[in-house]
């Protein structure tokens, strides 16, 4: 994404009406994704945004978050206690077997080389870490009429219906498809009237 305001101005509308009750989902789904981990737990946010997710988690777990845009990164600085860094994410400047789990979170459609990001999400994840991804269902008519109405005329900045920044179209095929080598599925699940997907997984 080149537009920097997009980020900002479209997360920080994520936990207000009517975004919020879309946006539930991954609050809850996240919750369950880190019920079992033990107190103190390495995790990283990956493609973190302004951190609205994870940063509730920061005073029970090590978080860590990167995103490639220095303006959301610097939100997250002045809001969370967690640790931010601006980066690539098919260039992690983490060590192999860093992390206990992984969130990676309506980041990966943004992505032109989403492989390569899941290779490295795989590379810095422990072994029988856990990684949890959201994205969008392009096999949902539902989230074609969405994509192509609500945030075409109510949106604002948000515009996924634009190629350059929805670059990659996830189905359940396709997103199994990159995942499969990398992560054991644990499950596949669509939410929100199957307009997203959320993927659990462990390393293998």
């Amino acid at each position: 994404m080149s537009d920097h305001e997009y980020y900002i101005d479209y997360l920080k509308r994520t936990d207000r009406f009517p975004q919020s009750i879309y946006h539930k989902a991954k609050h809850d789904m996240v919750r369950k994704a880190f019920d079992s981990l033990p107190r103190g737990a390495r995790i990283l946010d990956a493609g973190c945004g302004i951190g609205h997710i994870t940063k509730k988690y920061c005073d029970l777990y090590e978080v860590f978050g990167i995103d490639e845009q220095l303006s959301a990164i610097n939100c997250c600085r002045q809001s969370c206690r967690g640790n931010y860094i601006q980066g690539n994410l098919c260039k992690l400047p983490f060590a192999d077997n860093f992390f206990d789990s992984i969130v990676f979170l309506d980041a990966i459609e943004h992505l032109a080389q989403p492989v390569s990001a899941l290779c490295e999400l795989a590379r810095v994840l422990k072994h029988r870490g856990t990684i949890l991804i959201c994205t969008m269902n392009y096999a949902s008519p539902l989230w074609f009429i969405l994509e192509h109405t609500w945030h075409r005329f109510f949106g604002g900045t948000c515009k996924p219906y634009l190629k350059d920044v929805h670059p990659t179209h996830y189905t359940e095929q396709l997103l199994r498809q990159h995942c499969s080598g990398l992560f054991k599925e644990i499950y596949l699940k669509k939410r929100i009237m199957n307009m997203e997907l959320f993927y659990f997984g462990k390393k293998q």
